[in-house]
């Protein structure tokens, strides 16, 4: 359990997540939820840590036999949405090749116009391209 605990600690800090047809977080809306969810949590035994640098996910780790089940569940579920994000991150870029090539040709990525150009063009790519942008928070 002390594992699990840890491995998802080191994904709610390392993340940003999420596959096709999958919800997804950003770091803002995981902050919130964890604050919400594991506020009392932090309160009682993380009050004098300094945030950042996963010092809060490590004490939350180190107190886990003390820590509230619903803070553990938010934890848990948080740290996976994120791990989604930066999955879909990862791939967004193959699955969306295709169309990229055939909506935006000419336009070289890396010039800041790639990304405007798809936007104009998104209605007409493949539903698997349009999730994977909606996946990766690019919308």
């Amino acid at each position: 359990m002390k594992r699990l605990w840890v491995a998802l600690a080191a994904s709610l800090v390392m993340a940003t997540a999420a596959p096709a047809a999958a919800q997804t977080i950003g770091y803002a809306e995981a902050i919130d939820r964890l604050a919400v969810r594991c506020g009392k949590d932090i309160d009682q035994f993380c009050k004098k840590v300094n945030l950042g640098g996963g010092r809060v996910q490590q004490c939350l780790s180190q107190n886990q036999a003390k820590v509230s089940s619903g803070c553990k569940v938010a934890f848990a579920e948080v740290a996976s949405l994120l791990q989604k994000r930066a999955d879909a991150r990862s791939y967004v870029l193959k699955v969306c090749d295709a169309d990229i090539r055939r909506l935006c040709q000419g336009v070289q990525a890396g010039d800041g116009n790639l990304l405007e150009c798809f936007f104009k063009a998104e209605r007409n790519a493949s539903p698997q391209c349009r999730q994977a942008v909606t996946d990766a928070g690019y919308r």
